[in-house]
């Protein structure tokens, strides 16, 4: 079981990478975005000068959104094992939703271990840290689509600038 549990856990140890490497490029297209749009800060178009600002308020949002969730966090898991339930035990998602005895239950059940298999301590600390990653993991992609959403907003305003200042 312990070499099921280091696979599973080295999956999830890899779907954090790709979360902040996601919340890394948008640190860095949010910054490129200020950079562009500060020089419209200045501009002597009203309506320019008003969305500059609402471009970098919503970049600002964004940056710290990913700055959240760049940040480490503390998740508590506790060993109490639950009904089994037929889920896919390498996903994020589905690991974020159970506790340590659920996983490694469930590992006995759709892995075909022996019933009659003991669990010991490693093996729990294993599964406790699978499940706290997890959920580590599922924040960082909800924090990321949220800074995603105000990305897309200051894109968006900062392309409406450049075609405002165009034409006028």
């Amino acid at each position: 079981m312990k070499q099921t549990l280091k696979y599973i856990l080295q999956y999830v140890l890899e779907n954090l990478k790709i979360a902040e490497t996601k919340h890394s490029i948008i640190l860095a297209l949010d910054g490129a975005v200020v950079a562009v749009v500060l020089g419209f800060a200045k501009s002597e178009i009203y309506i320019a000068k008003i969305m500059s600002w609402i471009v970098l308020g919503f970049s600002i949002l964004s940056i710290i959104i990913s700055f959240v969730a760049l940040h480490s966090r503390d998740v508590k898991v506790k060993f109490k094992p639950k009904k089994y339930t037929d889920k896919n035990l390498l996903y994020y998602q589905n690991l974020a939703t159970m506790n340590s005895g659920e996983l490694l239950n469930n590992i006995i059940k759709f892995y075909n271990y022996p019933s009659t298999y003991k669990i010991d301590n490693f093996e729990i600390d294993l599964a406790s840290t699978i499940i706290a990653n997890s959920r580590v993991v599922r924040l960082k992609f909800k924090l990321f689509n949220d800074s995603v959403f105000f990305c897309v907003f200051g894109i968006l305003f900062c392309l409406a600038i450049f075609f405002i200042t165009s034409t006028l």
